[in-house]
């Protein structure tokens, strides 16, 4: 793809800016950008939200933000969005609806690539590598890939990725779609393989231990004593054994991406004054947190020698303790941004990959702790619970003057998590490709106030359930409930039912609006995976 000078990205930005300069701070240089994932955090988890564990940092970034009321995943399961919120497509789009999950899996990005001009679906990374960003991703991927036995084939079978050869490595890996930089766990801390990889490279735990499978071990459902901050647990290997890392410590993730993040910008700023160029970063932040198994670590310093932040038993539960532990990455990277000065120029955006998490499998040490407010139904389902997130942006210095997003500001726009990735478009000046990000609309005018908010963004949304071919249209205030069998089976009314209580789809008076939308649905996402249906938004242009 063309890449565009940082000088030419300049001059973009002071256009787009030009008429909301007097109302607040304008942006001479293209911001960095920091988009951090949470998982599984619920509508109401946060304290902002009315939520009762503390998250500081995270409020405070609301605070001095934007917050959306009406915000959604791209799915209600975390495989299928985290696709979505790289490319700004529907999980379907690539005709694998439910997600690449595993490395037994072939990348998401390149199945069915020819479907497309480019040839792959181009993530977010790529479309800020060609503005000239450095990018760099760290945390937990679920995005499949390719990886080998020791005779060097590929393994498609998940009960046999305990036969992967780890000195083969991963390819077709994120270095192949649009990031400089990667560290992650390709599963996350619940599948396998319980390890960590850099650009693709099995890096131990322990630096002086050789990258090849020496230096693993198979692992069984259980509790493991590894360090001696926190206790690991192994959760997704039941019935067949799972190889991972002989030093691996599921407590101890959150430390290590987070070190990562931070390290990783100490290092752009001083590539940057040494070679006297002022690139811009794309960092993408996927947490652990708060996804099973919980298990905080003791100390968030990572020395439990003497405990300086308290992590577990902080809350008095594991659950609320592990989401105490996400504020706290949030917070570290935050306080880097500031300690570097760069804070005031760098645009952070916080969602999460689906909604809040069962009660039968949480833990909070304050039991009123409620993490779905009024909402119906939890992850997974396709119901308000299982998908409608926080979703904070902000840009600025927290004070009116000094912020392109009004601090304190809060917006009622229906949005789609995906939505940052065309933002990304019309931040740098690059004209999408009718066949790439299909369902994302840019924030930017609502994110700087030149968008009214009885002016929608989105003419209507997707939903999808964890089984993805259960899912529902919402236009407006109305949502139809679309089932497996592609009947329309509810109907209900935000404006006077948000807790989804009243099925209207009996009313004789709505009978014309079921089947409109219903009809809609289908034109969309007929659940045909080898079909290439319309795009929900229009592809953004550079006027």
């Amino acid at each position: 793809m063309k890449s565009f000078p940082i000088s030419l990205i300049a001059l973009i930005w002071l256009s787009v800016f030009s008429v909301h300069a007097q109302e607040s701070k304008t942006a001479p240089e293209a911001p960095n950008v920091i988009f951090i994932l949470a998982d599984d955090v619920g509508y109401a988890d946060l304290g902002i939200d009315g939520g009762t564990v503390p998250t500081p940092n995270i409020d405070k970034l609301a605070k001095q933000g934007m917050r959306f009321t009406d915000a959604h995943a791209p799915a209600a399961l975390c495989a299928p969005s985290r696709f979505s919120l790289l490319t700004g497509s529907y999980p379907y789009r690539n005709g694998r609806p439910g997600g690449s999950w595993d490395v037994n899996n072939s990348s998401g990005f390149s199945l069915n690539g020819d479907r497309t001009k480019a040839g792959r679906h181009i993530t977010v990374g790529e479309i800020l590598q060609n503005a000239g960003y450095k990018t760099a991703f760290f945390g937990k991927m679920h995005l499949g890939g390719n990886v080998y036995n020791s005779e060097g084939e590929v393994i498609r079978e998940k009960d046999k990725l305990n036969t992967m050869d780890y000195s083969r490595g991963v390819d077709d890996a994120l270095n192949e779609h649009g990031f400089d930089y990667w560290l992650g766990l390709l599963s996350g801390i619940q599948h396998e393989p319980y390890a960590y990889f850099e650009n693709g490279k099995f890096v131990p735990v322990d630096p002086r231990k050789p990258a090849d499978n020496s230096s693993t071990r198979l692992l069984k459902n259980g509790f493991y004593r590894v360090s001696d901050n926190g206790l690991s647990e192994i959760v997704e290997a039941g019935k067949v054994p799972a190889r991972g890392d002989v030093d691996y410590d599921s407590s101890q993730a959150g430390i290590i991406f987070t070190n990562g993040a931070v390290n990783f910008i100490d290092q752009h700023l001083q590539n940057n004054k040494e070679t006297g160029k002022e690139q811009p970063f794309l960092l993408y932040f996927a947490s652990q947190a708060i996804h099973v198994p919980h298990t905080p670590p003791f100390d968030f310093d990572g020395d439990a020698s003497t405990i300086d932040e308290q992590v577990m038993g902080k809350t008095g539960a594991v659950t609320s303790d592990v989401l105490y532990e996400l504020d706290l990455q949030v917070g570290k990277i935050l306080n880097k941004l500031e300690e570097e000065g760069i804070a005031d120029n760098t645009l952070i955006f916080f969602t999460s990959d689906n909604g809040a998490l069962w009660p039968h499998i949480t833990h909070y040490g304050d039991p009123s702790h409620d993490n779905n407010g009024p909402l119906r139904d939890y992850k997974a389902s396709v119901y308000e619970g299982g998908h409608r997130v926080p979703f904070i942006a902000k840009w600025g210095d927290g004070t009116d003057a000094g912020s392109v997003i009004k601090p304190g500001s809060v917006s009622d726009q229906l949005i789609v998590g995906h939505d940052w990735v065309a933002t990304m478009y019309e931040i740098t000046g690059q004209n999408m490709e009718e066949d790439q990000a299909k369902d994302s609309a840019s924030l930017l005018p609502i994110l700087t106030g030149k968008q009214a908010e009885n002016e929608p963004l989105h003419e209507f949304i997707l939903y999808q359930a964890g089984f993805a071919y259960e899912g529902a249209i919402r236009e407006g205030d109305l949502v139809l409930v679309v089932d497996r069998n592609e009947e329309a089976t509810e109907l209900y009314d935000f404006s006077n039912d948000l807790a989804q209580e009243h099925n209207l789809i009996d009313q004789p008076e709505y009978q014309e609006t079921v089947s409109r939308l219903h009809k809609k649905f289908l034109k969309y996402n007929d659940h045909n995976n080898d079909s290439i249906d319309p795009r929900t938004t229009k592809a953004f242009k550079v006027r």
